[in-house]
């Protein structure tokens, strides 16, 4: 191969032009910081987006049904029995939360199958209320929480089948039993020198090594349930509140639990109350009645007691009196429960205001109804006073719904809406879902906390949530759909990632290569020197990648990767191939035609 400087054909000046200009805009597009290459390659994803739909049409979706069931979460805290089963404690909600798993999608238009359906197996059903709810972990993990509120205690089994898109079923085997006797707990007695006559309490804390405090472990313990004794009962007794009674001069000791006290009682006497002479009254910060689930927010942070409590005090006609200590109790502690007045910063319950006066607190609990509030003289069991109350239902004042306005949504697939209310002890949190065009969306578990609706048809539907429990609550919003198309917002940024390397890497280069080789193959004009055109300009795409590169590593939210080094430099060296090809495949049909001639 020998080098001339005869007169280059015209070939070699145009593929050498149009090689620089392309080699140039390489450059030059590396050097535009990331906001104008994302809306050039923007422009043609959006083309090709075009050109796809065009030809794919709307996408038919499949619905797809879940693969297994997860680990359960189970909240009971009184554990499992022998069989494994889950000990429910009467009064108490156990939150059993089902996992469901499903496969990763291989089309972003199908849709998952969310439906769900409940079997009563045993027990009786109106031992227990069952609240079911649902929501969305992840992608491809969705959970069903059965809230189960149980009601009464009775020996037998009691199971629920819960059905997932009628292929799984979860069942859940439980018992409801009583409460149980404290196994972690702390005592602090009030005096042990007593007048006879006088009284003192033993105040307990519940503990557990959850860590759980004692205003939530009281719905699970009955202290009545720890032994208390008296070493000798006819100086010193204590009830089964913990309630400790001086009757004659002497010392005993006194058992309660796992704690012992030695009580000396003086041979002095006190006043008692005489009858009739103990009046109760509620507080004017306090409501008038309690609700239901008054006790599960009265002392939760940021909540003012006094809200979701009504506060009870206990008065002496004489104030003069030595021992004003009072009893509270109630006639049915599913209705309401007691709270202290507040708990002071080691934890323990306080049962006085901060004036030292005798007070509780009267929270609305599980049942609404009619109940007793008694309060007896400590000094004298027989001096007491009952105050009528009535549990009501807290009412809903304000509703926000998870969807407001315009919803776009594909056909087929699915949205759960709930209700979010005031104040927080709403107890029917169940709302009712319409719509004014019943055949484009089905409607799933209306009537309940959380409702499915499913897109049947395409076109615009309007949609009205309310309040079971206040009608006067309504919110509506417009559900606009339509059927999705194969390059969709789901997966567009994923065909916009693939439409940039693609255009702005391996074609550019690849075209680019094109040229490139024409001018190099032509320039020598030596089918001995192709090898040496191929070299060269596979030589010069590689360092040209190398500089775009480079320079996008320098500039702002650009960055430069020896990944799309190799895209580049792949799509060049496809180029300098493909138009190898086509050269040899010209120069063959060339040559058979003169062979012919």
């Amino acid at each position: 191969m020998k080098l001339t400087l005869k007169k280059r054909k015209p070939i070699v000046y145009i593929s050498l032009v149009i090689y620089s200009l392309l080699s140039l805009f390489i450059i030059l597009e590396a050097c535009l910081p990331g906001g104008f290459s994302d809306i050039q390659s923007n422009f043609f994803a959006k083309i090709g987006a075009a050109i796809v739909n065009l030809f794919n049409g709307p996408q038919t979706p499949k619905s797809i049904s879940p693969l297994s069931i997860g680990d359960i979460s189970d909240s009971s805290y009184l554990g499992k029995d022998n069989n494994g089963y889950s000990n429910i404690a009467s009064g108490t909600t156990s939150l059993i939360s089902i996992p469901i798993n499903y496969p990763v999608k291989k089309n972003n238009y199908d849709v998952y199958n969310h439906q769900y359906s409940l079997e009563y197996i045993s027990g009786n059903k109106d031992n227990y209320n069952l609240v079911l709810s649902s929501r969305e972990i992840n992608e491809t993990t969705y959970v069903i929480d059965m809230r189960i509120v149980a009601n009464e205690v009775d020996n037998q089994l009691y199971q629920i089948n819960v059905k997932i898109a009628d292929t799984l079923t979860y069942e859940c085997k439980f018992n409801i039993v009583d409460l149980i006797e404290p196994s972690s707990y702390e005592c602090r007695i009030n005096k042990t020198t007593l007048k006879i006559g006088e009284t003192t309490s033993i105040t307990t804390k519940l503990t557990d090594i959850n860590n759980k405090d004692d205003r939530y472990l009281r719905r699970y313990i009955d202290e009545r349930k720890l032994n208390r004794s008296s070493s000798n009962p006819d100086i010193a007794s204590i009830d089964e509140y913990g309630v400790i009674h001086a009757l004659s001069n002497g010392t005993t000791t006194i058992t309660y639990g796992k704690y012992s006290y030695d009580i000396n009682v003086t041979n002095e006497y006190i006043n008692k109350p005489i009858s009739n002479s103990l009046s109760l009254r509620i507080s004017e910060d306090s409501n008038s009645y309690p609700s239901l689930l008054d006790y599960d927010y009265v002392f939760e942070d940021g909540n003012d007691s006094n809200d979701y409590s009504v506060l009870v005090y206990g008065d002496f006609l004489n104030n003069e009196l030595e021992d004003q200590s009072l009893s509270f109790r109630l006639d049915d502690e599913l209705s309401a429960k007691l709270a202290p007045y507040k708990y002071d910063e080691e934890g323990f319950p306080i049962y006085h205001d901060d004036l030292g006066k005798s007070c509780i607190r009267v929270c609305g609990y599980r049942k609404k109804t009619n109940i007793n509030l008694y309060c007896y003289s400590n000094a004298d069991n027989g001096v007491y006073s009952v105050l009528p109350l009535e549990t009501s239902e807290a009412l809903p004042s304000s509703m926000t719904i998870n969807y407001q306005d315009t919803v776009n949504k594909y056909v087929n697939e699915q949205i759960v809406i709930k209700g979010e209310f005031e104040p927080k002890n709403v107890n029917n949190k169940n709302i009712n879902v319409t719509v004014d065009k019943e055949d484009y969306v089905s409607i799933l578990n209306n009537g309940s906390s959380s409702v499915t609706l499913t897109g049947l048809k395409v076109g615009t539907v309007k949609v009205t949530v309310s309040s079971l429990a206040n009608n006067s609550l309504k919110q509506e919003f417009t559900l606009k759909l339509t059927a999705k198309e194969a390059i969709n917002d789901d997966n567009y940024s994923d065909f916009h990632s693939f439409i940039r390397k693609a255009t702005g890497h391996f074609l550019l280069f690849l075209v680019t290569a094109v040229f490139g080789f024409i001018f190099f193959y032509t320039f020598f004009d030596d089918p001995k020197a192709t090898w040496l055109a191929i070299v060269l300009s596979l030589c010069f795409g590689l360092i040209i990648a190398g500089i775009s590169e480079l320079i996008q590593a320098f500039i702002k939210t650009r960055v430069g990767s020896f990944k799309d080094v190799g895209i580049d430099f792949f799509g060049y060296f496809v180029g300098t191939f493909i138009t190898l090809g086509v050269i040899a495949l010209i120069k063959l049909i060339k040559k058979k035609k003169e062979k012919k001639k």
